[in-house]
């Protein structure tokens, strides 16, 4: 599928949830993602747009864990991490996105994981987002990726270009897929 038809795709089919049904499908993936990210130091994490997976309540479970969070910040054509203490921080930014109002940046190679929104999936963990490419321009720099999605995201086979970063995996309510393998 090409990707321009695929991010097509999945953000219709995530517009069709009802919000009590994405809350508590978010809730289940927060809920695998502490799992995940409980023995890390240092965790990227998108900041949720409404109809993405929510990603607050996860955010607020690692500041409380003592996880050190970073969340991103529009910067030019690409994307600059900094850490934050509490959601409260965060400020409308770049297309309705909360961002860190305080500069305290952190470079992707620091984080031991990003955490990153997906438009769109395939079972090889090939990702759209929203065709800016902002997370393409930071991703090649990660230690461990993991894109967040409903289950209904999933697409058919994504066809990628050089330039676009596989994720090493992708979590939904449903399952955990594996780059090159489902779990």
């Amino acid at each position: 599928m090409d990707k321009k038809t695929a991010r097509k795709t999945g953000r219709e089919s995530r517009s069709f949830l009802h919000e009590e049904e994405a809350r508590k499908k978010s809730s289940v993936i927060a809920e695998k993602l502490k799992t995940i990210v409980q023995d890390c130091g240092t965790v990227c994490c998108y900041v949720s747009l409404p109809d993405e997976v929510r990603t607050d309540e996860l955010i607020a479970w690692m500041l409380e864990k003592g996880i050190r969070v970073t969340v991103p910040k529009t910067v030019g054509g690409t994307l600059e991490f900094h850490e934050i203490f509490s959601l409260e921080e965060l400020v409308p930014g770049a297309f309705g996105v909360r961002e860190p109002a305080a500069e305290r940046p952190v470079g992707i190679g620091e984080c031991d994981m990003v955490i990153v929104p997906v438009c769109a999936f395939d079972e090889h963990c090939a990702r759209v987002g929203y065709g800016r490419g902002y997370y393409d321009s930071v991703l090649a720099g990660a230690k461990h990726a993991v894109g967040i999605a409903y289950e209904v995201q999933k697409t058919d086979i994504i066809e990628t270009d050089p330039w676009d970063v596989p994720l090493d995996e992708i979590v939904t309510e449903a399952r955990k897929y594996v780059r090159s393998q489902t779990i």
